[in-house]
């Protein structure tokens, strides 16, 4: 039984909507991208915890541009994964310890009850979910850079769904554009198996992919991707895979484990 993790309940009472489909990229995961970004949040771990399938969708992030969508918005975590789900729940509840979730009623509530002694979380949005990226299990992430999809062929995987589109990148520099483009050759893609489901102009796919192998994912302490990218001293993540969470700083341009956390 793992430790709740702290609750700081934001005092807000502004009408807070989800972001919908509209207001997101263009592009989801494409065929080729070295990762799947997704959001953790409570609500949907709890779920997973009660027996609802690893399922997570992909990590929208930046504005829209009116051509469509592309690409795959979910993945699965399968029977080999399985463990890797596991620990991706300690390893939010570690986090939490460390930095409290903030919650903002959806709208103003008189009761919002609790369940278990949590608020009810669907009454609430998570507003510092933790970016998750998982990485084929061999990916060795430290010898690459966090949050660069180092795909070359983007550009023939989208018009497959549209013949026009913007590439979102999590770090948008020129430098990150280049090194992405550039090193993509030499970096394995995510060995997912596609869905069997036609693809519709303009829509994105939203049957889930299913990884081919085992997979393991880093978990950031924040979303300032280019920090990450710049390996700026000081900047934590989590290793998570299978057999367990380790977590790593960045001292002098280089990861070391600070911590094994199980």
């Amino acid at each position: 039984m793992h430790r709740l993790p702290l609750i700081c309940l934001v005092v807000s009472f502004s009408l807070l909507t989800q972001a919908s489909p509209a207001d997101a990229t263009n592009d989801y995961f494409l065929p080729g991208d070295a990762f799947f970004p997704s959001k953790l949040r409570l609500k949907d771990l709890k779920e997973h915890e009660q027996g609802a399938d690893s399922v997570f969708n992909y990590n929208y992030i930046c504005e829209l541009a009116f051509c469509g969508y592309a690409g795959y918005s979910q993945l699965k975590l399968d029977k080999q994964n399985s463990e890797l789900a596991q620990n991706i729940r300690k390893a939010y509840s570690y986090i939490r310890q460390r930095q409290p979730i903030r919650l903002v009623p959806k709208k103003v509530v008189k009761n919002p009850g609790t369940k278990q002694g949590l608020p009810n979380l669907e009454n609430f949005n998570e507003i510092n979910s933790l970016s998750i990226f998982f990485y084929n299990a061999d990916h060795d992430w430290q010898s690459w850079k966090i949050a660069i999809k180092y795909n070359e062929n983007w550009r023939e995987e989208m018009k497959k769904f549209i013949n026009a589109g913007s590439y979102c990148a999590f770090v948008k520099t020129t430098p990150a554009l280049n090194h992405s483009q550039e090193q993509g050759k030499k970096v394995p893609p995510l060995n997912v198996e596609l869905p069997e489901e036609d693809i519709k102009t303009g829509k994105p796919v939203d049957s889930p992919l299913i990884p081919k192998g085992p997979l393991k994912a880093l978990i950031l302490y924040d979303d300032d991707y280019k920090q990450y990218y710049d390996r700026r001293s000081g900047k934590r993540l989590l290793e998570v895979t299978n057999q367990g969470i380790t977590e790593y700083v960045i001292q002098n341009g280089r990861w070391k484990i600070y911590r094994q956390v199980n």
